[in-house]
């Protein structure tokens, strides 16, 4: 039985009408796990059963236990990469924050200082062109002076 289908079987029969093997499906299927305690003791009898053949039968319990495993090992490794990802998410933020914090800023000071509007050359700087231009606010008198002297930082 494909577990979505389980619904549609239910609504042909009733669920006092389902086989065993159905009324489990159901209930793993809608995840009522107070209902499996509820239910008749013959469908927990029948599992129970089951599972202990499972666990007699070595080769068929490695199978299971090495599946539960790596199943486990699985959403463990999810998780850790969610989290250091989430981490490193975090950190990237921060630094682009910064960067467009300093950037915008360059960008207050050069439009009071100079009265150019700058916001596009601004953002073609790097980190380091940054750094230098605002040293460089301090000494240069022109927005122009200040261009020329960074594209000589530049070539050194």
């Amino acid at each position: 039985v494909h577990m979505p289908a389980i619904n549609d079987i239910v609504k042909e029969k009733e669920m006092q009408r389902l086989n065993d093997f159905e009324q489990l499906v159901y209930l793993f299927e809608n995840n009522e796990k107070n209902d499996i305690l509820k239910s008749k003791e013959r469908l927990v009898r029948v599992f129970m059963n089951k599972y202990e053949e499972m666990q007699k039968d070595d080769e068929l319990w490695s199978t299971a236990m090495a599946i539960q495993m790596g199943e486990a090992r699985y959403r463990n490794g999810l998780r850790d990469s969610f989290e250091e990802g989430k981490a490193a998410g975090k950190m990237e933020g921060k630094i682009e924050g910064k960067l467009e914090g300093e950037r915008q800023l360059l960008h207050k000071l050069i439009e009071i200082k100079y009265h150019e509007d700058c916001v596009t050359w601004l953002q073609a700087l790097t980190e380091e062109q940054m750094h230098i231009v605002s040293t460089l606010l301090l000494e240069c008198d022109t927005f122009e002076s200040l261009k020329k002297q960074l594209h000589n930082a530049d070539m050194k």
